[in-house]
């Protein structure tokens, strides 16, 4: 562990406009939420009825689990208890990696391990940083929460339940960095079991299958029941959880090379087997995109078995005229509680054509684009040969998610599958911000583009709860997708092609001001 707190003080340095930005708006927000749900339900009896229409949502369920108490806490909880955790897990897998496998594979780490600094105190480091993050975010909303008049004990407990999500996720991610040589691949995975652990959650609280509540952090947030019964027993699940992580991340570590993963990669060819540029750029771009693949069409199944008999289960005047009020005469249950899971599910589709987006960006910092650009290849070809999978590779993982999620429920796969690839043009939007970042700003290009992610996930969730108002929802790409399932697929046309015209226009912008820029290698 030597060197650890040296490390420590490198990683505040570097992150030092991140993690205060991160911490202060996590902070802020349930607060917010609080005062908004006060002033929107100002009596029991609104709490109450809000808290049935909810209770008779699937997709309400899928989303968020069930309202423990019909308070102004229980539901501020509610509220924020799956939306915290993903949007705090998804901050603390970006820094793990970023801190630990990507400094490796920049080089960084065996430099710095020629110095005096332990084999442990880069993993040790990045994880203290994040770890206390999230605890001092958790800590920070209880002055909020307790002004707006709820018990200070409970918003301790809420506090430390959005704190041990962001911690199980810190520690899935120290565990990926160990498997795999490369940062996209272990960011990938990291966000691919982050994707599956909420597709559990949202199984255990709409499908009826509560135990599995208990294998999700997003489940654990749920269990501790904060201002409904205050279960602080659950927080050791998730402290035991972690340290199981960490423990298993430390000692992976020790049995692999630095700068290698666990995971060897293959020997390679004896004679060159690659053609050109996008050759390259699918051997680089195949594992991402076929792993994802594989499970969101898994996950689509699932969803697809858990929605079935949700037409007849939940058959409800209350529900049906819920299901009317959002999507129209006649909009089935199903099809409501499909476009709710879709909307989450395609932002997490985002974050793997991140991936690929930025991929171009780590092989300019590690210095393989200038050995490349080296050789009779433009800059125009060997960025496109990388773009072509961020802006085709999100495709395959919405088109067999609604597919398995369309067979599985009635045989519908076509109908489902388009209705999931409507939200491809708002994936090529947050890709087209990606390039248009790296050609103006490449070394803060990665940092800057998932903090649009953040930012689009953060607008969303106030938008929802009427904190900001028309003008800032419309930042989010996302909201602009129309519900295919939920209405007529010919309304759909003009704001896709909006979205893709928007997405098409960055990218050129971003193309333009590569070929103007000099090559960045990684400091």
């Amino acid at each position: 562990m030597t060197g650890t707190w040296t490390l420590i003080r490198l990683i505040l340095r570097r992150d030092r406009v991140l993690l205060p930005v991160w911490i202060m708006i996590s902070a802020l927000l349930p607060a917010g939420v609080a005062s908004a749900t006060a002033s929107l339900y100002t009596d029991q009896a609104a709490r109450d009825a809000f808290t049935a229409a909810s209770m008779s949502n699937p997709a309400q369920l899928a989303m968020r689990g069930p309202v423990h108490e019909a308070s102004l806490g229980g539901l501020t909880a509610w509220t924020l208890g799956s939306s915290g955790a993903l949007i705090g897990g998804l901050v603390s897998i970006l820094l793990v990696i970023r801190h630990t496998r990507a400094e490796e594979e920049a080089g960084r780490r065996e430099l710095l391990s020629s110095g005096v600094v332990g084999r442990h105190a880069p993993l040790a480091a990045a994880l203290t940083v994040v770890l206390a993050a999230n605890l001092l975010l958790g800590l920070l909303s209880v002055p909020g929460l307790v002004r707006e008049g709820l018990p200070a004990s409970s918003s301790v407990l809420f506090g430390l339940s959005t704190a041990s999500a962001g911690w199980a996720f810190a520690a899935v991610a120290a565990l990926t960095a160990q498997l795999t040589a490369a940062s996209g691949t272990a960011r990938g995975v990291a966000v691919a079991a982050g994707g599956l652990l909420f597709a559990v959650r949202s199984l255990a609280d709409a499908g009826g299958v509560s135990w599995l509540a208990w294998l999700s952090p997003f489940g654990w947030a749920r269990l501790t029941r904060p201002y409904a019964g205050d279960r602080w027993w659950v927080l050791g699940v998730a402290v035991v959880s972690v340290a199981t992580l960490t423990a298993a991340a430390f000692a992976l570590s020790t049995r692999r090379d630095v700068a290698g993963g666990l995971l060897a990669a293959r020997r390679g060819p004896a004679a060159g087997t690659l053609r050109g540029g996008i050759g390259l750029a699918w051997r680089l771009h195949r594992g991402t995109i076929v792993g994802s693949g594989i499970g969101f069409c898994l996950l689509g199944v699932l969803l697809g078995m858990a929605a079935r008999g949700l037409d007849s289960q939940v058959d409800t005047p209350q529900f049906r005229e819920l299901a009317a009020t959002i999507g129209g005469p006649g909009a089935r249950v199903s099809e409501v509680f499909f476009t709710f899971v879709m909307y989450v599910l395609s932002q997490i589709v985002t974050a793997f054509a991140l991936v690929s987006a930025l991929r171009a960006r780590s092989e300019e910092a590690a210095g393989r684009a200038e050995l490349l650009l080296a050789a009779p290849v433009g800059r125009l070809r060997w960025a496109l040969s990388h773009l072509v999978f961020a802006v085709a590779g999100p495709a395959l993982p919405l088109a067999v998610l609604g597919a398995g999620a369309g067979l599985a429920y009635e045989g519908d796969a076509l109908r489902v599958a388009g209705a999931t690839l409507a939200y491809l043009p708002a994936v090529w939007t947050v890709v087209g911000f990606a390039t248009l970042l790296f050609g103006v700003l490449p070394r803060q290009a990665a940092a800057a583009s998932w903090s649009v992610l953040g930012l689009i996930l953060l607008v969303d969730l106030l938008a929802e709860f009427r904190l900001v108002g028309g003008g800032v929802q419309d930042l989010s790409p996302f909201v602009h997708v129309p519900p295919a399932l939920l209405g007529d697929a010919s309304s759909t046309v003009a704001p896709l092609l909006g979205l893709t015209a928007v997405a098409g226009a960055l990218v050129v912008a971003g193309l333009a001001l590569l070929r103007r820029r000099d090559l960045v290698p990684s400091t």
